[in-house]
């Protein structure tokens, strides 16, 4: 791959996280639950002085420290994974303060206090961006934010496929997001864990199918004409 096609890749790979961290910030900000990635971040972000983007951040860097542990642990070389981990580091503060940058300017359009059907318009309009900007950083393919390279780095040591896994993955963070915030509030609310949740968790993945094939155009222009003529 070339510098030039590179530098396409990653620029349009950190458009897709500066649109996914939009549209984190759109499906929690209506208050019908956030994304399933999501949801422990914001439990915690409720009861303490940081913002949701700054306990994102957080958990972020736990899933690095975690990654380079279970690479140690298994028997693949960290040779093969440094420069995975380390580029995920600028991409995930861009994410995380990302989503506070966008939380801010929703609160200038949207009112705090707000309608059902206005949480609804913003988790669908919310789903759809995430599902596109998965869809670019799927075409950009050169890396991944923390939560999906944590799911890679890890199913090989449980023999388990990467869907698996982060299905399982999601599942646990779910879980937390209930049980901590079920504790914080003394065992009378679960928050963040809602009907947008469920809606999320279910239709990113298909929207994510049905968009993909539809950027062959874009994966056209990020493929260097040079290489492309010579294969």
């Amino acid at each position: 791959m070339s510098p030039k096609e590179l530098s396409k890749r990653y620029f349009l790979f950190l458009i897709a996280v500066m649109l996914q961290a939009c549209a984190i910030a759109c499906i929690t900000y209506a208050d019908i639950g956030t994304t399933p990635v999501s949801s422990a971040n914001y439990v915690f972000s409720l009861h303490s002085d940081y913002t949701f983007g700054e306990t994102t951040l957080m958990f972020n860097i736990l899933l690095i420290v975690l990654q380079i542990m279970f690479i140690a642990i298994g028997h693949d070389s960290f040779k093969n994974h440094w420069l995975n981990i380390l580029v995920q580091v600028p991409f995930v503060v861009v994410f995380s303060y990302m989503i506070d940058v966008a939380t801010f300017l929703l609160s200038m359009i949207v009112p705090e206090e707000h309608g059902y059907m206005i949480s609804w318009v913003l988790v669908i309009l919310g789903t759809l961006t995430l599902s596109f900007s998965i869809s670019l950083s799927v075409v950009a393919n050169v890396a991944m934010l923390s939560g999906e390279y944590f799911v890679k780095v890890f199913h090989p040591l449980i023999n388990r496929s990467f869907s698996f896994v982060k299905t399982f993955f999601d599942i646990f963070l779910v879980s937390s997001a209930c049980i901590f915030s079920l504790i914080f509030t003394d065992f009378t609310a679960v928050e963040g864990v809602r009907e947008g949740t469920l809606y999320g968790a279910l239709l990113t993945g298909p929207t994510v199918h049905l968009i993909v094939p539809h950027l062959g155009r874009l994966k056209r222009f990020l493929e260097d004409k040079k290489d492309a003529g010579h294969a």
